[in-house]
């Protein structure tokens, strides 16, 4: 399979384990190769799949092209198209706030869609699956070998306001849906990346990557709130977004302590949030409403939200 290009420069970017190349054909056609271990066959094999069911609504997206087994036996590999562009997160700073606002309102529309894949009805079902993962994600981070201050607040935390999420539509989706993972292309479109993490999950679950994606621009972050709400916000949103929030950064915890390079920024994630329990303070982070105002096209009082801050 590898013979076929006539340029592979390895990728050394992102936590995946895999091996990434871009990959370069006679006829100058690039794509994207990934390489993992025989032992993730079927997990691989469940991911290109899902690609497949993506791509067929439409999205601007790595396509799935080809899945098989490489390398005598030991590594499976996928063979995906190039998405040409820069990363969104590097990108997006660099523009007017009119443009990342304008980027944000595109990625609500690209998650509106992958919603309605293998979509399903609000129910309890989905506050029960999140309940056996974050108990996953407790286990993780105390077998970790690391900790930090005030732990076991944000532990009690998670124990003790699942419930929150109550009955929740849930379907096939990417569940690291921020701006690593999206590029911008020379013609100025949004396209999405690296769907290693793919799965069943609730929509909020998804769309509480804006808070990441607002560390890097707060206009695409609102752009995405409002081109996925409209005008206001429902009243239950920000409980859960906070509840999601904080239970995928102990996830993230223990995946980044692992690694050298992220080690030092790692231990301190939680040192605003801990306080922030203790303090019972609103789950409305402090980026909604702040620093973009893009509703001088509306009454500033038509987001109730906005009255709380």
């Amino acid at each position: 399979m590898l013979e076929r290009f006539e340029r592979m420069t390895p990728i050394d970017r992102g936590w995946s384990a895999d091996r990434k190349y871009h990959a370069v054909d006679a006829g100058g056609r690039e794509y994207l190769v990934r390489i993992s271990a025989i032992a993730e066959c079927e997990q691989k094999k469940a991911e290109f799949e899902a690609m497949k069911k993506f791509a067929a609504t439409g999205i601007r997206m790595s396509q799935p092209l080809e899945f098989g087994v490489c390398d005598e036996g030991r590594s499976v590999y996928q063979l995906l198209t190039w998405c040409e562009g820069e990363e969104a997160k590097e990108l997006l700073p660099r523009l007017t706030e009119k443009e990342q606002y304008a980027y944000g309102n595109d990625a609500a529309e690209i998650l509106k869609k992958m919603e309605q894949v293998e979509r399903k009805a609000p129910s309890l079902a989905w506050q029960e699956c999140y309940r056996k993962r974050v108990e996953g994600y407790i286990q993780s981070y105390r077998e970790c070998g690391y900790r930090f201050d005030g732990d076991e607040v944000v532990i009690a935390y998670l124990q003790n306001n699942l419930d929150c999420i109550g009955e929740r539509p849930s379907a096939l989706m990417h569940t690291d849906f921020q701006t690593d993972n999206m590029v911008i292309s020379p013609d100025g479109e949004l396209a999405i990346i690296d769907f290693q993490m793919c799965g069943e999950a609730d929509p909020y679950l998804v769309l509480s990557g804006a808070g990441v994606s607002a560390m890097y621009s707060v206009p695409f972050a609102m752009g995405q709130m409002d081109g996925y709400f409209g005008k206001f916000v429902p009243g239950d949103f920000w409980d859960k977004y906070t509840y999601y929030m904080r239970a995928e950064m102990l996830y993230t915890f223990t995946v980044g302590v692992k690694m050298e390079s992220e080690r030092d920024e790692t231990l301190r994630m939680f040192d605003e949030e801990v306080e922030s329990i203790r303090q019972s303070q609103p789950g409305i982070p402090p980026w909604y409403g702040h620093g973009y105002d893009h509703r001088k096209k509306l009454p500033r009082q038509s987001n109730p939200w906005l009255n709380l801050m």
